[in-house]
């Protein structure tokens, strides 16, 4: 009896996997008949098939040659002497920037230009020891249990970062475009107020290096003379020795830092790095097209014969 009982549900199961089999085999068998339905379709009407790809070349061909050239562009600048609400300001506002052009060249060119947009590079970490009033806010901050991450990425602080990153498109030839760039860079430096500022801010930058400069001779001078008798006094004491060269290790960061900012101060806007790229598909019209006409050709044709069918089923 038990025997019986397994046989039967043997059974069952076999009938179960064969009819899955059948369903998998059904499925795979009616994308097989649609693909040659759709290749036997295509050659019941081949004139209309042989014109739909001469028409896709033909359109091709001639979206090619009157295409105008489209490039995305990204240049990052430092934005420098507190320019970055100027910066943010002009970029924001480009429709009025354009709209004001001092003259033709200047209009023609940056109409070359659409799509502009600007970001700021975060970096809450250089944004924090860039000065010590940043280090002060800083603390200030933590101590208000205020969430820096969220601060950093907010609009309030995103004008501080020193480096930004301007995207745009461009419509001229790939070897013009460093002419529209360089013209769009040349428009925003041309402001008295920050060039004004740039004068002086220079000297101030290099007077900062100089004393920075001179704190880390003083601080040598103190690691020279630890062991040694100076003027009949001993520095042994070596309890601070790790505050002091920590101090050193500030000091010298800062001074990178403000020889950076030098090498970057020569322009009220520094562009530090550019990049040009393609807009669109780099496959050409007049391939793609008479593919995508031909598939869209013979998906219609497909689909009519089957309401052909289908009409003469409920007539």
């Amino acid at each position: 009896m038990q025997d019986n009982y397994s046989n039967v549900q043997k059974s069952e199961n076999e009938v179960e996997i064969e009819q899955v089999g059948q369903k998998i085999s059904g499925f795979f068998n009616s994308i097989l008949e649609s693909i040659f339905s759709f290749f036997i379709s295509l050659w019941k009407y081949k004139w209309t098939t042989l014109s739909a790809i001469l028409l896709g070349l033909a359109l091709g061909i001639g979206l090619e040659i009157t295409k105008k050239p489209s490039y995305n562009n990204e240049v990052v600048v430092a934005a420098n002497f507190g320019s970055n609400d100027y910066l943010y300001s002009n970029l924001k506002k480009f429709s009025t920037l354009r709209a004001n052009a001092d003259s033709p060249k200047d209009s023609l060119l940056l109409s070359k230009i659409s799509s502009i947009k600007i970001e700021p590079l975060q970096d809450g970490y250089t944004f924090i020891l860039s000065n010590y009033y940043n280090l002060q806010a800083f603390r200030l901050l933590s101590d208000r249990g205020i969430d820096l991450e969220k601060y950093f990425k907010s609009k309030m602080a995103e004008k501080n970062y020193r480096y930004h990153s301007i995207t745009f498109k461009t419509s001229v030839p790939k070897d013009s475009t460093e002419i529209v760039i360089n013209h769009l860079l040349d428009k925003l430096n041309a402001t008295t107020y920050f060039n004004s500022r740039m004068a002086f801010e220079k000297n101030n930058i290099q007077m900062k290096r100089n004393e920075l400069i001179k704190s880390v001779e003083q601080l040598n001078g103190i690691f020279s003379n630890f062991g040694n008798a100076t003027a009949g006094v001993s520095l042994n004491d070596y309890s601070n020795m790790e505050e002091l060269f920590m101090s050193k290790e500030y000091l010298l960061n800062q001074i990178n830092r403000l020889e950076v900012e030098q090498l970057e101060s020569s322009k009220v806007i520094f562009d530090i790095y550019r990049n040009t790229n393609a807009k669109g598909f780099s496959i050409p019209a007049f391939l793609y097209l008479p593919i995508l006409f031909v598939l869209l050709l013979g998906i219609s044709l497909y689909l009519y014969t089957k309401y052909q069918m289908f009409s003469k089923k409920h007539i």
